[in-house]
């Protein structure tokens, strides 16, 4: 595995026990300050780490479990780079079933200056 796809898979893991763990703080640590969130479908574009992070905070609350990036692939090209992938979750209904669900997603990270990567765009239908 390339040192980016490595790079990006950790950043995938750190996202998903944030998002399981409900850690809404340590989910908004992993985006650039002007970062864009862009939900489907066709929601209205989250811009900014503090709406980014009370974004999340509304998945979670509206019920949003177990969370779960699978990388596809990774480049780097400079100081950005980007993946693609899968992405999947769930949510317990009123009866007590289990509904699971899933996408495509694509995120653009730009490398920041201590030689680390925060996601600048994030879009999943």
């Amino acid at each position: 595995m390339s040192v980016i796809k490595t790079q990006i898979a950790a950043i995938n893991a750190a996202f998903d026990q944030a998002f399981n763990s409900k850690n809404v703080e340590a989910i908004a640590q992993l985006y650039d300050v002007n970062a864009v969130v862009m939900p489907a479908p066709a929601g209205e574009p989250v811009v900014g780490v503090s709406a980014i992070q009370t974004f999340f905070a509304g998945l979670i609350a509206a019920g949003v479990i177990e969370h779960q990036l699978t990388l596809a692939d990774a480049v780097e090209d400079g100081n950005l780079a980007y993946q693609r992938g899968n992405w999947a979750g769930a949510m317990v209904d009123a009866s007590g079933v289990k509904q699971t669900f899933g996408g495509n997603v694509h995120l653009v990270y730009r490398k920041q200056a201590d030689g680390g990567w925060k996601a600048l765009t994030h879009i999943w239908n």
